[in-house]
């Protein structure tokens, strides 16, 4: 089975270098003056950790008892510690919904969900190897239920996330920083450094089968989809930079050899239950909800 990583490992950097050059420049310097194709896709680089850099929905939210969020990213490899992906607000509760990744050196990205301000477990997901990376996570107010995808494949899931509430309607979706306050009162050390684009919503829980499908055709799925990647659905903070890349999608290479060690290894969902997980649980309520 290392030989299959190893492979796949291989072979996907053969077809990630084709687009992207990975070497010490930045990415910024490499692509600044491109124009816009009609196959590119908007990417946000936020070349290091800021109080400042990122990017603000302009979509009206309704109330969500249920959500799936699925972007492609690329962490940082020289960033450690806390990293928020992206962080919803809304007036009455500032931690309403959040994606948060623990980097730790020499070890895989660790991500978590925090909903209502119930922060659930960090589960290894992916390498910290400076690739793309697809990601999906869904939550549902029905007992809590929240899941973890990454290329497609499942890889953690659980209960008992916050089953009282619905996500709050009328908030600020924001990429890239943590909100202290509604829409602002951002921490450097817990921003994203790295790249993000193909930022969806759906305001449902997508099965598994859909999700791998999405990422073995490099599609959507159009059905309770609110929010679809566009730079015109955004205010972009004026410090970050946009590029116009092709999408990073792998499409039937990670279909067929799918995702990250812990999938080749075969690992099944942990089928834990979040209140009977002990050790790497924050359980520490927002207290200014």
């Amino acid at each position: 089975m290392p030989f299959v990583y190893t492979l796949y490992q291989h072979m996907s950097k053969l077809f990630l270098n084709r687009f992207f050059l990975h070497s010490n420049t930045s990415l910024c310097s490499l692509y600044v003056g491109e124009t816009k194709g009609s196959s590119d896709t908007l990417i946000l680089e936020f070349s290091g950790r800021s109080d400042r850099k990122h990017a603000r929905l302009l979509h009206k939210f309704s109330s969500m008892g249920s959500v799936t969020v699925c972007t492609r990213l690329r962490f940082d490899p020289n960033c450690f510690g806390i990293s928020t992906i992206f962080s919803y607000s809304i007036q009455s509760h500032i931690n309403e919904f959040q994606l948060r990744a623990n980097l730790i050196q020499g070890k895989p990205v660790q991500l978590a969900l925090m909903v209502h301000g119930i922060h659930g477990p960090y589960q290894e997901a992916v390498d910290h190897d400076d690739s793309w990376h697809s990601v999906c996570v869904s939550w549902s107010q029905n007992g809590g239920r929240w899941a973890l995808y990454t290329h497609g494949l499942g890889f953690s899931r659980g209960d008992g996330l916050n089953s009282s509430d619905s996500i709050g309607p009328d908030g600020l979706f924001i990429i890239g920083q943590e909100q202290d306050t509604f829409g602002g009162s951002f921490k450097k050390d817990e921003s994203f450094s790295g790249s993000i684009t193909e930022l969806h919503i759906w305001d449902r829980v997508l099965n598994g089968s859909e999700i791998f499908t999405m990422e073995k055709e490099c599609s959507l799925i159009s059905s309770g989809l609110v929010f679809k990647w566009s730079g015109a659905a955004m205010e972009i903070e004026s410090s970050l930079t946009k590029l116009w890349r092709d999408n990073p999608c792998q499409g039937k290479l990670v279909g067929n050899l799918h995702g990250n060690g812990r999938n080749l290894k075969g690992y099944q969902y942990l089928n834990q239950n979040y209140k009977r997980s002990t050790g790497i649980v924050d359980t520490v309520k927002d207290r200014r909800g």
